[in-house]
């Protein structure tokens, strides 16, 4: 994907997929953290133009209208924050800006810099205080790989209730691995936080693989949520990941849910991988799929409430509720689930329910 030169440019099929990401998230995001705080911050790190030369809108855009349109009215103060380091971008922006309705508990900055020097002094100055940032939910969606050093991204998700969702080029990364200018390389070093990308180089196998695997556990050892979706290109081959991580378990469900629920269209094959061995195609039925690492996970483990099968789907899988609910019910009809027929009360249980207090045996 080449960088655009231009102030504006063609928006992709991926961006709008993207986007829709992003939209669907912060349909859910803004009203919960709004609920129970004075004040939330949305930070765009890579924010352009704000407008496609087709007259798309541009992730700016789409956060305020979501933010201004949303059924809940929001209360407190919502800070957005949109940084860029091309000042012809950030012009147009504020130029778009001025064409929007937007409230007056609504803190709008557009900013000239580049996203790792202005949101390092923010942090550089809580730290310093012992305070931390009001909830915040950073989107940092570069063309390359620069710009984005690990280090920035721990100290971000080490703060309380913020979030991160990324854009990481994969495809780019793989290509520069064995550049010969050393600053191209060091900056690959910096958006891991570790060599071990470089030697990634000199491996077999698939170098992709190797590097979305290095880069989930990197962010794993901060946030206890991480969750990614795959880009493919109409050739089948990975463009990038849109990686979202976050320590809050209310945050990891609605971001699944807004990915569960993108179209992929035909153009773009999207693609959510749980573990480096299962990979979960978004057109495919997740039913087989789920019953079988159910199976795999708790057959054995004698009668359990369906309140822990639940927990541990929407913990740790890619799938929602209602795939454990379906997979369930195949399970019993295939006799591969025993569903305990008498309540905690004594009451009999209808038959194909699977509440949380049911008591299930994987057999």
């Amino acid at each position: 994907m080449a960088v655009p030169l231009e102030t504006l440019w063609d928006i992709e099929p991926h961006t709008k997929a993207k986007h829709e990401i992003l939209r669907r998230y912060l349909q859910a995001w803004f009203p919960i953290l709004n609920s129970w705080n004075d004040r939330i911050v949305y930070v765009d790190g890579f924010c352009g133009p704000g407008r496609y030369k087709g007259g798309e809108p541009g992730s700016p855009l789409i956060t305020l209208e979501v933010a201004i349109n949303h059924r809940q009215a929001m209360r407190g103060k919502l800070v957005f924050w949109f940084i860029d380091e091309r000042e012809d971008r950030i012009l147009h922006l504020k130029q778009e800006l001025k064409g929007l309705s937007i409230p007056p508990h609504f803190k709008v900055r557009p900013e000239l810099g580049k996203f790792h020097e202005r949101l390092g002094l923010v942090l550089d100055a809580m730290e310093t205080s012992g305070t931390n940032l009001a909830p915040t939910f950073a989107f940092i969606d570069p063309f390359g790989f620069s710009g984005i050093p690990y280090t920035l991204i721990q100290r971000l998700l080490k703060q309380e209730r913020c979030e991160a969702f990324i854009t990481f080029m994969v495809d780019s990364i793989n290509r520069f691995l064995e550049h010969p200018r050393d600053s191209i390389v060091r900056h690959i070093v910096d958006a891991f936080g570790t060599d071990e990308a470089i030697r990634i180089a000199e491996s077999s196998g698939n170098r992709i693989e190797k590097l979305r695997v290095l880069y989930q556990n990197q962010l794993r050892r901060v946030a206890k949520f991480v969750r990614y979706f795959e880009m493919r290109d109409q050739e089948d081959r990975t463009q990038y990941y849109l990686f979202f991580a976050t320590n809050n378990e209310l945050g990891h469900l609605k971001m699944k849910e807004a990915m569960w629920r993108v179209d992929p269209g035909g153009e773009f094959r999207f693609s959510d991988e749980t573990n480096p061995n299962q990979r979960v195609l978004f057109e495919f039925d997740p039913t087989t799929i789920l019953a079988k690492e159910l199976g795999d996970r708790f057959r054995g483990k004698g009668l359990i409430p369906v309140s822990t099968v639940h927990k541990y789907v929407e913990n740790e899988t890619a799938y929602l509720e209602k795939h454990m609910r379906n997979a369930l019910r195949e399970e019993a009809r295939t006799g591969r689930v025993t569903v305990d027929p008498i309540k905690v009360g004594g009451q009999k249980r209808r038959v194909n329910t699977f509440p949380d207090d049911a008591r299930i045996t994987f057999t």
